[in-house]
């Protein structure tokens, strides 16, 4: 071998080892946090990480603009878990589901400490949770069962409720006026007396059947209490709006789809949000943009007189795998990137425009949750 080629051969393995370690983003050793009263928290950020791997990570954003892309194992010195899928506040603590850990994860909402680990003892993949009582809370799961679970001291599982269809599950759920309204996937809409979960009781509004790719959309609570549910139509989407007290479909908002039209798609695996008033939804739709490519842009809808109004465009925008609507009126993106295990951004869209912020977070971010806005309601 001549020494120009074996200088070439060099050359090249180096470049394939550049090449390598450039696909995959190495996560960095876990920071050291500062937790300063002075410097609150402006928004939490749930990562699912990476399925098996134990990468599940919550991030902290600041009011100054710092980010711990994970604030959980620094503290508690171990993972959080694996494939974190939501957070919810409740007496002071954060109850965090982590579905393929089979557990919810009890943290203190001000150091970030663990309290409790709620394992289960059986199969199960916890997904969303409600609070019920005072001292109780309901978690919906993705293989046909809901749990209940205790949310003070000593925290533990309480009851494990088989529903009567053991490979669909109900996803998000709302607890308003003494009821538990949830989505049963392909089944419509289940409603529970929040004291007395009891399947023989269960309400099922049938005219609502939410496909799997719909069962991530919140229900939303507005002004008067209403319910709304997100669901496909033909060629469009459509909001209804459950009254808890009567259990009926009191309102309809149906946003038509047009090719040769404004709105012309939506997101798969969409996601909605509402304003803090209860007035105005938001929603992602897709628009055509002038070189033919999809356009994603945030709407809102007035669930009083049903006013659709273009709110804000969302360019660069190509996959989104979450959003959220702080209360200020600032449109976060969970942006995934190319799904390869990359650590990847909360994009944050100004409501005065300019250029969006991004910060960089966990693996596969799914939900931003923002503390502040819980302790207004």
């Amino acid at each position: 071998m001549t020494k120009l080629l074996r200088r070439r051969l060099l050359l090249a393995t180096l470049l394939l080892v550049a090449l390598l370690a450039g696909g995959c983003d190495k996560v960095p050793d876990l920071p050291e946090l500062e937790l300063a009263a002075d410097n609150p928290v402006r928004m939490l950020v749930v990562n699912e990480g990476l399925f098996t791997t134990n990468t599940s990570a919550l991030s902290a954003i600041y009011d100054d603009g710092t980010v711990y892309w994970d604030v959980f194992e620094p503290i508690n010195q171990r993972p959080l878990g694996d494939v974190a899928q939501s957070i919810t506040e409740i007496n002071g603590y954060y109850f965090m589901a982590i579905n393929n850990s089979r557990r919810v994860e009890v943290i203190d909402a001000n150091t970030f400490g663990a309290v409790a680990s709620l394992r289960y003892t059986q199969s199960g993949s916890p997904r969303y949770i409600t609070p019920l009582t005072d001292s109780t809370a309901l978690v919906s799961d993705l293989y046909g069962q809901l749990v209940r679970i205790s949310t003070v001291a000593p925290f533990e599982i309480l009851e494990y409720i088989p529903l009567p269809t053991p490979s669909k599950g109900i996803e998000q759920m709302v607890t308003v006026s003494g009821k538990v309204l949830g989505v049963y996937l392909d089944h419509g809409v289940a409603i529970f007396d929040a004291d007395k979960i009891r399947i023989s009781e269960m309400r099922l509004l049938e005219k609502i059947k939410i496909p799997w790719e719909m069962g991530g959309c919140r229900p939303l609570v507005d002004h008067r209490g209403r319910v709304w549910f997100t669901n496909r139509m033909d060629r469009g989407v459509r909001l209804s709006a459950v009254d808890p007290v009567s259990e009926a479909v009191v309102d309809v908002v149906e946003i038509p789809f047009d090719a040769n039209g404004a709105i012309v798609g939506m997101p798969n695996y969409n996601k909605v949000d509402i304003d803090p008033t209860g007035h105005r939804i938001y929603i992602n739709l897709y628009h055509t943009d002038d070189t033919g490519d999809r356009l994603q842009v945030v709407y809102t809808v007035d669930t009083d007189n049903h006013r659709l109004r273009k709110y804000m465009e969302l360019p660069g925008v190509k996959m989104m795998y979450g959003m959220s609507v702080s209360p200020e009126g600032d449109v976060c993106i969970c942006d995934c990137l190319d799904y390869s295990a990359q650590r990847g951004y909360v994009r944050v869209f100004g409501k005065e425009g300019g250029a969006a912020k991004s910060y960089k977070v966990g693996v596969y971010p799914n939900f931003v949750y923002f503390p502040r806005a819980e302790e207004g309601r």
